[in-house]
């Protein structure tokens, strides 16, 4: 929802203007005869159409002076015509033209936006000179930033019979853009997209912000999905099909549009790989989600923190990968000290895959008595017990393993963990929420940057959000800033604001 490039009137008129400008003259001092031939309505008005002699001359004059880029002598030339009584209209059309042309070269655009309307006035243009003069009048307003005047214009000029060609209807498109007349403004910019077959990503950008605008989701779609055919490797056309399908609410398809993206390598920030990580978790697929995650931190693209290791053995887990859990744990051990070694152990029983026997031989260790470790079964029945599902059963053996020194601190991190997994509503709860905030961060980023394109901020240069997304308003304020973390509950969130408000005014004291 982003266009890259920022709509600059001055260089469109640069690009566009002069060439329109210099077709312009060549109208404007064309013979009669030719006029008439090109034309038959104007058959009339060509008659008069003939420069007297003594215009002429400098007329002529005036083009060397052209040639030789003295443009103060064509001023001096064109204001000494200006200047008498006794021309005809064509004559002073011609005139204001020549003069409005070499003020537009000096970039004094105020005095010939003047004179081509002028020349409009005199009555002395043909068809095809009032659309040259209407189209450039409408390219020099956009420059002057009179966009209401430029598009009154362009719209006299295609109603005098303007051929829409693309680049034509690209700058008129532009304009209602610039004047935020959307809706107005769409059907041009389908001229100029439909009927360009080489596009640029501005292009795409262009047509997809129209759409964006006019909440055409399935217009929208389809141009991303055309601007990545032709840009694979456009990053900017993935984010915004991702927020798309974020304010679609489409976890499916926004997860296959970011694995597309990690498989291009389109990646470049440690938050979107996080990302992509926690969708393979949440659309059950850890094991791939843990794989991407260890290697992308073993090639330093994924900060080795203690947060990012608890995510890897969270996903080794919760893909029954004890095998690769454990190294991870026994790093977190090392930076926790909380004794993750129960892990370690409970990998044995994993390896055997028959937690029933395992079960039952314990028991009956435990029964006969005579163990040299009693503490260390206890707790391996408490782990064979929990991967049965005998939840409670696994807790009283822990809870029995507790009692012995060898096995107190791996038995009580067993206990805390399978706490947790009986809380784990709550948790997927939680990662759920977390998954909402960063869609709705990624979706108020992209409207941002299109509000910033548009000079939509307050008078502290902050972008202002028109409204939130609903399901974004809980986390976000009207300012694109998060308001509440994951896991928070209201009285906590309440806190924060409160704290929040505290340090502002505190700031502004």
């Amino acid at each position: 929802m982003t266009l890259n490039e920022t709509f600059n009137p001055a260089s469109l008129v640069r690009t566009l203007g002069v060439a329109a400008i210099s077709g312009l003259l060549a109208l404007a001092i064309a013979a009669p005869s030719e006029a008439q031939r090109r034309r038959d309505n104007d058959e009339q008005q060509a008659e008069g159409r003939v420069l007297t002699s003594a215009v002429g001359e400098q007329v002529l004059a005036s083009q060397e002076c052209q040639e030789v880029e003295d443009n103060a002598c064509v001023l001096r030339i064109m204001n000494e015509l200006a200047a008498r009584d006794n021309l005809s209209p064509y004559e002073r059309f011609v005139v204001l033209q020549l003069r409005a042309r070499a003020y537009f070269t000096e970039d004094r655009l105020d005095l010939a936006i003047r004179d081509f309307g002028a020349a409009l006035d005199t009555g002395a243009t043909t068809t095809d000179e009032e659309i040259s003069i209407r189209t450039a009048l409408g390219q020099l307003h956009l420059v002057q930033e009179n966009v209401g005047e430029a598009i009154r214009q362009f719209e006299l000029a295609i109603a005098a019979g303007a051929e829409l060609s693309p680049s034509f209807a690209k700058t008129v498109a532009q304009a209602y853009l610039q004047a935020e007349r959307i809706s107005d403004g769409v059907r041009y910019a389908e001229i100029y997209y439909n009927n360009t077959p080489q596009k640029n990503e501005q292009d795409f950008n262009l047509m997809f912000y129209f759409y964006q605008q006019l909440d055409r989701t399935n217009d929208q779609l389809r141009v991303i999905r055309e601007y990545l055919s032709a840009f694979p490797g456009a990053r900017q056309a993935w984010q915004n099909l991702i927020a798309l399908y974020a304010q679609q609410d489409d976890a499916s398809n926004a997860f296959e549009t970011n694995k597309l993206m990690y498989l291009n390598g389109l990646y470049e920030e440690e938050n979107e790989l996080i990302r992509l990580v926690q969708y393979y978790s949440f659309l059950e697929n850890p094991f791939r989600g843990a794989s991407i995650l260890e290697r992308e931190m073993n090639a330093g693209r994924v900060e080795v923190t203690q947060n990012h290791l608890e995510l890897l053995a969270n996903m080794w887990r919760q893909a029954s990968e004890f095998d690769r859990a454990i190294p991870v744990l026994e790093r977190l051990s090392q930076l926790q000290g909380d004794g993750e070694t129960a892990l370690r152990l409970a990998e044995a029983n994993f390896q055997l895959n028959d937690f029933a026997a395992a079960e039952a031989a314990l028991v009956t260790a435990l029964d006969r008595g005579g163990l040299s470790d009693t503490g260390k079964a206890w707790e391996l029945l408490g782990t064979a017990r929990f991967r049965q599902g005998e939840r409670q059963g696994a807790i009283q053996a822990f809870r029995e393993g507790a009692r012995y020194p060898t096995s107190r601190t791996a038995s009580n991190g067993w206990i805390r963990w399978i706490t947790a997994q009986i809380d784990g509503e709550e948790r997927r709860r939680v990662q759920q929420e977390q998954i909402v905030i960063d869609e709705c961060r990624l979706t108020l980023d992209a409207e941002r940057r299109q509000i910033v394109l548009t000079g939509s901020v307050d008078d502290e240069g902050r972008v202002r959000f028109e409204s939130i997304p609903e399901r974004c308003e809980a986390y976000y304020n009207v300012y694109g800033e998060q308001i509440r973390e994951a896991g928070m509950s209201d009285a906590e969130a309440a806190a924060a604001q409160a704290e929040r408000e505290a340090q502002a005014a505190t700031a502004e004291g």
